[in-house]
């Protein structure tokens, strides 16, 4: 319980941080441009294509240039997007929000200008994290009445929302370009050192760890990797060309650990190594929808794309698979370093794209080398199995997540299978609240799995003759403890796990028991139990019931609520019938409080009434004391039996007068009581009633 308790606490705190508004702008930022990427890697793989066929250069060029030119506004894209769901989120004009978001952008890139290191390492970070700073600004300033330069009424809506946020947008560009300035002023701002330069190259396995380690974290968060890591990148880019050199020098090279070994070994299908997830999903996942995805993405994942996988299993913020996203490319890059420094494999010696194909860029990178293909296709085959446990496991999840025995019922709880959100809008808000959902439902359950259920019957009295004229099974549950909890919560979480059904059994089950146990020593008394609406609309559950209480020989009576009623009218009304065929009876439950009660008095052959608490507590008001008389009279020309629930004094119950016999259950006669006290009291109800008929 407590290792449940705590893996329930931290699901929850991760939906809080999944559903965090920043969060999810910067990840409906990123999502929004998916289409854009994808457009972007389509002009580099057929650039690569068409390098590879003999195409003219020109050709090449020209798909290389698309390919760069819109690589280069990605950062504007990103700083407009989540400018734009932040506007949403402050009720901004999203268009001249998002305008300004990108404005921002601009002026940052222009003010890095000449610091071509710094610009390279802040720009994407400005991007992101500017609009979450701007933007409430610019609203608490969009409140400020100095402000607004159109009033009310004097143009279109449109007209004067953007104009009125002329004065915001300029102020934070003003702030922007001031704190920019002051920035650059720093030494280390301005002339930022390279996090890695080529010295650190000496020690290989650690950098490596550190290097992807950090690209899986920044995409786990939601960051593009490859932009922000760009200053790094340089570097082992520059160590490819240092290898190069010292080949054709015949010099031993140098930089084991280099782009072309993190490129073709590590990040195999991108980010995490991703293609071996795909591979995994495709070989052991039964799941449709993420099978689904992994056939999408396939192809993209041979050209080291996976945005679709980021966004859409997804991989950000998901917990489940931070750990193999972390550890493929990290084991990836370590063995691809043990077997290129033994000298089975050739460093890389030529700087190709990221978007080379998988298998051709080993070849390639390592200028023919057949060992590099084999040792790519080996990693790749690790990182499936790497992955492996991590997919049956949420294989699992999705088919018996959460799976707990109920004792009592003698029934097992299994929690709602788990999908992938391909076409939802925000996948991680829904996938995460899904998941806080489920960890809650399953705790409760967990702990309903300790209870001791049972049953207690209250007493049904005649109000005229006084005499015991049935009972109501009432269920009862204990904890641990001992203590007795109430039932109300209890039966919704159970109604929201989807076991009415066979809490109805049991129900059911138990009174004929009782049934029999008092037909045993010779004692009798009609016994009405609660059916739930998803059991009545079930014929397999509806012919289960019937078959237990059969047994009874219609001595267990059902007690229906409206809303039961508002399903499949003829299935209910077989149903009726059959257990009048039992020789049981029908009541409505909680009469007047749900639907259009009085047309299910004509149209379902019930044969009474349970009339609700609530109108025995109103008669102590003139128009609660009307309606309360209508019911009975009501009742009276229909001549239905009236069972009147809740009546606890006196004065309640001389207040009920009818023609009709009423039937009174409430604390004024008795509390539920276990069975074996039942035969007891209806003697001396009996009792009673005989000395007052002789006084």
């Amino acid at each position: 319980m407590r290792q449940l308790g705590f893996k329930l606490f931290f699901t929850h705190r991760l939906a809080l941080l999944a559903g965090a508004e920043s969060l999810r702008s910067i990840r409906e930022g990123l999502l929004w441009l998916l289409p854009c990427l994808l457009v972007s890697a389509l002009f580099l793989i057929l650039a690569q294509c068409a390098q590879a066929l003999g195409a003219p250069g020109s050709l090449v060029d020209l798909l290389t240039g698309l390919h760069n030119r819109i690589s280069s506004i990605i950062p504007l894209l990103v700083a407009a997007s989540i400018g734009y769901m932040l506007a949403i989120q402050h009720r901004l004009p999203q268009l001249p929000v998002a305008f300004l978001c990108l404005a921002h952008v601009v002026i940052a890139i222009y003010l890095l200008r000449d610091y071509p290191l710094a610009s390279a390492t802040f720009v994407l970070f400005i991007a992101i994290a500017s609009p979450l700073v701007n933007v409430p600004t610019m609203a608490w300033l969009h409140r400020r009445r100095w402000t607004r330069l159109v009033d009310e009424g004097l143009v279109g809506h449109n007209l004067k929302g953007t104009i009125n946020m002329v004065l915001p947008g300029g102020l934070t560009c003003l702030a922007l370009v001031a704190v920019l300035q002051v920035l650059l002023q720093v030494h280390d701002f301005a002339y930022i050192q390279r996090p890695l330069d080529i010295d650190s190259l000496d020690h290989p396995y650690l950098n490596a760890i550190l290097l992807t380690s950090t690209n899986s974290l920044l995409w786990f968060f939601g960051i593009h990797g490859t932009y922000a890591m760009q200053p790094v990148i340089e570097v082992l880019d520059q160590a490819v060309a240092l290898n190069a050199a010292d080949h054709a020098a015949g010099q031993p090279l140098r930089y084991a650990l280099n782009s072309g070994l993190l490129g073709c070994f590590a990040f195999i299908g991108g980010s995490g190594g991703s293609l071996a997830l795909v591979l995994a999903i495709l070989g052991f996942s039964r799941n449709r929808s993420m099978r689904l995805l992994a056939m999408a993405s396939l192809a993209l994942s041979l050209f080291n794309v996976n945005e679709l996988l980021l966004f859409g299993l997804p991989i950000i913020l998901n917990p489940r698979l931070l750990v193999p996203f972390m550890l493929v490319p990290m084991v990836n890059a370590c063995l691809a370093l043990l077997v290129v420094q033994l000298g089975w494999v050739s460093p890389a010696l030529v700087s190709l794209p990221f978007t080379s194909p998988v298998l051709l860029n080993a070849y390639l990178s390592t200028q023919g080398d057949w060992g590099a293909v084999l040792l790519q296709l080996l990693l790749l085959g690790i990182g499936t199995l790497i992955y492996l446990p991590y997919v049956r496991s949420i294989q699992r999840q999705g088919e018996g997540a959460g799976q707990v025995y109920l004792k009592t019922f003698d029934t097992t709880f299994r929690g709602l299978e788990e999908r992938g959100r391909l076409f939802e809008l925000d996948p991680m808000v829904a996938a995460y609240r899904q998941a806080a959902q489920q960890s809650l439902q399953l705790a409760r359950i967990q702990q309903l799995s300790c209870y001791d259920f049972h049953l207690e019957y209250q007493p049904q009295v005649a109000k005229d003759s006084g005499l015991c004229t049935g009972c109501e099974a009432l269920i009862r549950a204990r904890d641990g403890e001992g203590k007795v909890q109430s039932p109300w919560e209890l039966l919704q979480w159970l109604g929201q796990a989807g076991l009415m059904p066979e809490v109805d059994f049991w129900v059911a089950s138990q009174a004929v028991r009782q049934h029999l146990a008092w037909s045993k020593i010779g004692f009798q008394l009609p016994i009405t139990i609660n059916i739930s609406s998803a059991t009545l609309a079930s014929a397999e559950h509806g012919r289960r019931l019937l078959e237990i209480l059969a047994w009874a020989q219609g001595q267990v009576s059902v007690e229906i609520t409206e809303d039961a009623l508002v399903g499949d009218a003829l299935l209910t009304q077989q149903w009726i019938g059959k257990l009048h065929a039992l020789g049981a009876r029908v009541y409505i439950d909680d009469f007047g409080t749900g639907f259009s009660a009085l047309s299910y008095l004509h149209q379902f052959p019930v044969d009474g009434i349970k009339i609700d608490r609530s109108f025995v507590l109103a008669q102590r008001e003139p128009k609660g004391a009307q309606v309360l008389n209508g019911l009975l009279r009501f009742c009276e020309t229909l001549k239905l039996k009236v069972v009147v629930e809740g009546v606890e004094t006196r004065e309640q119950l001389d207040f009920l007068q009818s023609s009709s016999e009423l039937i009174i259950q409430g604390w004024y006669y008795s509390k539920s009581l276990p069975g074996e006290q039942i035969p007891g009291f209806v003697r001396q109800r009996a009792h009673s009633a005989r000395v007052a008929s002789e006084d």
